[in-house]
């Protein structure tokens, strides 16, 4: 039997509820359900690991992040595609390879500028077996610490023909160091021209720094400034690193130094730490669409997290 104060009451518990609820005379307790739609969005550990440097991948293990990295993937393409572009500054004798420590040198003869005089040797390609494992472990390491420190959790999805023309872009700035070092070009404007192309070449092709709104965010700022930060630090470490294999190893000499950073030969041309600068937004953009294809994300991913979009998702914004 139902009281009266009874009923006043249920009027009070369901006073402030929405009209449809109160209609119904339904208690909070007893209220509809939060559909699987209203639950907040999560990421698994390997969408949340990747690219988590500026802004994502907190609460994973570093262990568990260096994993979801596709280190062999990188390393593949060092040993292949940075080797073939490494032929480029061989074939101009930017650097000169020791056939007595794995180098490898080809060929070829040529008319003698006067006729009647002997042909000329040239040299067509050089490269040493040393060159795709050298190449392997630094694309996987500066790939890897771009995806550790510097991309953005809730980056787009990078699509292949961003990294074929950044590819391009870097065989292209490549020949023309080439170029210049063959015509003596003194190294003071090489280093002028280069530096302008390498600065060019990022702020061109780093994806931090595409507007979305009136200005850059915080976030894209720092994590523009992170790769930045690696590019110029490659750039310095990897020539540093050169310097110290010619000195124990004699795996390959520059034969116009003026840069010694042991303060005596060997060393490298003062130019040098641009070609480095110019293959990070090549690299970087490579790590990324390799870090994408790992977590299986695609063009139409729009949560930037790393994970496909729910189905219900889908079918919402379609």
């Amino acid at each position: 039997m139902v009281t009266l104060p009874t009923l006043r009451a249920a009027r009070r518990e369901t006073a402030g509820l929405p009209s449809r609820d109160r209609d119904r005379g339904r208690l909070p307790s007893l209220g509809r359900r939060p559909s699987h739609r209203e639950a907040p969005p999560r990421c698994s550990i390997r969408a949340c690991s990747s690219g988590g440097g500026a802004d994502g991948g907190k609460g994973v293990g570093l262990a568990t992040r260096i994993r979801e990295l596709p280190l062999a993937p990188l390393a593949a393409f060092g040993a292949t595609v940075g080797t073939a572009l490494d032929l480029i500054h061989g074939r101009a004798g930017v650097l000169e390879y020791n056939t007595n420590a794995g180098g490898l040198v080809w060929t070829a003869l040529r008319d003698a500028p006067q006729i009647g005089d002997q042909p000329v040797s040239f040299v067509v390609a050089q490269t040493s077996v040393w060159v795709p494992v050298l190449l392997a472990a630094f694309y996987a390491v500066d790939g890897g610490l771009y995806l550790l420190l510097c991309r953005r959790r809730d980056e787009a999805v990078t699509k292949p023909s961003e990294v074929l023309v950044r590819l391009g872009v870097l065989g292209m700035l490549l020949q023309t160091s080439a170029i210049l070092y063959e015509n003596y070009v003194p190294y003071a404007k090489i280093r002028a021209v280069l530096g302008a192309l390498a600065l060019l070449n990022f702020v061109s092709f780093e994806k931090s720094l595409k507007r979305e709104g009136a200005r850059v965010g915080r976030t894209a700022a720092a994590a523009a400034i992170k790769s930045l930060g690696l590019s110029v630090f490659a750039g310095i470490a990897a020539p540093v690193i050169e310097t110290l294999l010619i000195d124990r190893l004699h795996l390959w000499s520059y034969p116009r130094p003026d840069a010694f950073p042991l303060g005596s030969p060997p060393g490298f041309p003062s130019w040098v730490p641009f070609c480095y600068f110019f293959y990070h937004p090549f690299l970087f953009s490579l790590a990324a669409w390799l870090q994408d294809l790992k977590d299986g994300r695609g063009d139409d991913d729009d949560n930037g997290g790393g994970g496909k979009r729910a189905p219900e998702a889908i079918s919402a914004g379609s």
